[in-house]
C-alpha cells in the first residue's frame, strides 16, 4: 500500500505522478519510466487477481500458503490479501491502525463465509514507521509460532514533505525499504523452517533513474542542518523503490541454498482519486494506462503463487510476466547494497 502523507488526501495507491516544488528534476523523473510503462504487454495487463488464481491452478498449492501481507487495510495490499485469501491461502493482514484491521477482516470473513472459502485471515498490528514496533510484532509472531512461508512486502508510503520515522530514517526509505528489511531479517529464520518459501517486494517503475546514492541516504537519514539537501518528494521515492529491487536481488542471492526465492514488481498505475489537484497529472494520465485495483494486485499475487520461477528468483515483474530490469546489477553492487542496509539497522537497533 502506498499512502501519500502531509497532505489533504490520504488515499491508498501505487501510482506515477507529478507533485513537488523541484518539477524540473521529477518530471525528467518521471518521463525517465514512461517508456518501461508504456511499453507493457498489453495481452496481459488487464489480468485480474481472479484471473491469476485460475492460471496458476491447484499445483499452486495456495491452500498450504501461509502468507503475511504488509499494508493490508487498503488498496493493492487489501486486495491481494482478500483474493488469497478467497482462493484458500491462510493470511496474516498487517496494518497499523487496529480499528481500520477489523473492519477490514469483519468484510472479509463475511465473503469467506459466503464464498465457503477454505481460507482464514487474521489481523496483526505492526506499525513500520517504528524499528521498536517491527521488533516487538516479530517476537510476538515467532513465540506464537505461526507457520509463514509467504511474506508479501506491500506496504509503502509518499512523502511531499522530508519527513523522520520514530527512528530518525528519511521516512519513504525508512519504511518503504529498512523497515521491511529489519522485517524480513527478523522472520527469516521461520521462512526458511517452512521452505520452500517466497518472498514478494512490491517496487514501482518509478525506481527507474540514478542508482542508490548512499552518501545522500546517509545525509537525509542524519540530523544535519543540511540533512534535506537534494531531498525530493520524487527522488526519495525513486531511491526507495530502487532499494526493493535491489532488495529482492540480494535475498535471492543470499538464501537461495535455503530454499528462499524472492521477486520485485510493478503493480501497476492504479485508479484513485489522489493527486486530482496535482500539475500535470491529467496530460500525464493521457499517455499511461491505469487499473484497477483488482488489475493492480495481480502480479503481486502471480509472484505469490505461480509454480515454477525458482529460477527467475530475484528478478523483476511487472503485468504478471518477468522483465530483465533488475538484471543488470553486479553481485558488487549487491553486496554493497547488503552492507548499507545491514549498517543502517544495526545502528538504528543497537539499544533496542
Amino acid at each position: 500500500m502506498l499512502v501519500a502523507q502531509n497532505s489533504s488526501i490520504n488515499t491508498p495507491f501505487h501510482c506515477h505522478y507529478l507533485a513537488t516544488s523541484k518539477l524540473s528534476n521529477d518530471f525528467v523523473l518521471i518521463f525517465c519510466s514512461l517508456d518501461s510503462i508504456m511499453c507493457s504487454k498489453k495481452s496481459r495487463f488487464q489480468l485480474t487477481t481472479e484471473d491469476i488464481i485460475k492460471e496458476c491452478g491447484p499445483d499452486s498449492g495456495i491452500t498450504q500458503k501461509h502468507i503475511l501481507v504488509t499494508g493490508a487495510t487498503a488498496g493493492i495490499g487489501l486486495e491481494t490479501g482478500r483474493a488469497l485469501a478467497c482462493a484458500g491461502a491462510q493470511v496474516y493482514l498487517m496494518g497499523r491502525d487496529e480499528g481500520k484491521l477489523q473492519d477490514v477482516l469483519q468484510n472479509i470473513n463475511n465473503e469467506l463465509e459466503q464464498k465457503q472459502s477454505a481460507g482464514s485471515v487474521e489481523g496483526v498490528v505492526c506499525d513500520l514507521n517504528s524499528l521498536a514496533n517491527i521488533k516487538q510484532f516479530a517476537q510476538k509472531f515467532t513465540r506464537e509460532n505461526k507457520p509463514l512461508n509467504v511474506l508479501i512486502l506491500n506496504a509503502g508510503l509518499m512523502n511531499y514533505n522530508h519527513e523522520k520515522t520514530v527512528d530518525g530514517l528519511e521516512q519513504m526509505i525508512g519504511v518503504n525499504h529498512i523497515g521491511h528489511a529489519y522485517l524480513t531479517k527478523l522472520l527469516m529464520p521461520m521462512l526458511i523452517a517452512n521452505a520452500p518459501s517466497k518472498i514478494v517486494v512490491v517496487s514501482s517503475h518509478l525506481q527507474s533513474g540514478p542508482p542508490l546514492d548512499y552518501q545522500m541516504l546517509d545525509r537525509w537519514n542524519s540530523a544535519e542542518k543540511d540533512a534535506k539537501k537534494g531531498w525530493s518528494m520524487m527522488r526519495g521515492y525513486q531511491q526507495s523503490k530502487l532499494a526493493n529491487v535491489l532488495f529482492a536481488r540480494a535475498l535471492a542471492s543470499r538464501y537461495g541454498s535455503k530454499q528462499i526465492t524472492a521477486y520485485s514488481l510493478h503493480p501497476g498505475i492504479i485508479k484513485t482519486n489522489l493527486g486530482k489537484d496535482i500539475p500535470l497529472l491529467h496530460f500525464l494520465k493521457k499517455f499511461i494506462k491505469t487499473k484497477n485495483i483488482t488489475q493492480g494486485a495481480a502480479t503481486t499475487v502471480y509472484c505469490a503463487l505461480k509454480p515454477g520461477l525458482e529460477n527467475e528468483t530475484g528478478r523483476y515483474f511487472s503485468d504478471s510476466t518477468v522483465t530483465n530490469v533488475a538484471d543488470k546489477w553486479s553481485n558488487e553492487d549487491l553486496n554493497i547494497f547488503w552492507d548499507w542496509t545491514e549498517k543502517v539497522i544495526q545502528e538504528r537497533t543497537a539499544n533496542l
